[in-house]
């Protein structure tokens, strides 16, 4: 059995993992086209789950790839996603910050 490791920088909020439904939340973390928001989730150990916006993330072999980062690769519309994130998790979302980890799968 082998580990890949996917390095995140994203724009969102943590969620507390135990919210995560994965027949509602599958299509969020499986990067579908049209998904509400992105959502990294250790589905593993169910240590963290994170939502919101993948701003960069590492190639299967290059690691992390050199990337500016510019307005255009932000959110047009932060309340929007934020009002979207805790209508899904029927939570309070206050403030979206800039989370950068590593992710095993």
């Amino acid at each position: 059995m082998s580990v890949d490791r996917t390095d995140y920088l994203m724009f969102g909020i943590k969620v507390d993992p135990g919210l995560v439904d994965h027949d509602k939340h599958e299509p969020m973390m499986a990067g579908a086209p049209g998904a509400a928001f992105d959502l990294v989730y250790d589905g593993m150990g169910g240590k963290y789950a994170v939502a919101g916006k993948i701003i960069a993330q590492s190639g299967d072999y290059d690691g992390m790839v050199f990337t500016e980062i510019t307005d255009d690769l932000l959110p047009n519309d932060p309340q929007g996603l934020a009002a979207t994130i805790a209508g899904s998790f029927n939570i309070e979302v206050d403030k979206l910050r800039l989370y950068l980890f590593s992710h095993y799968s």
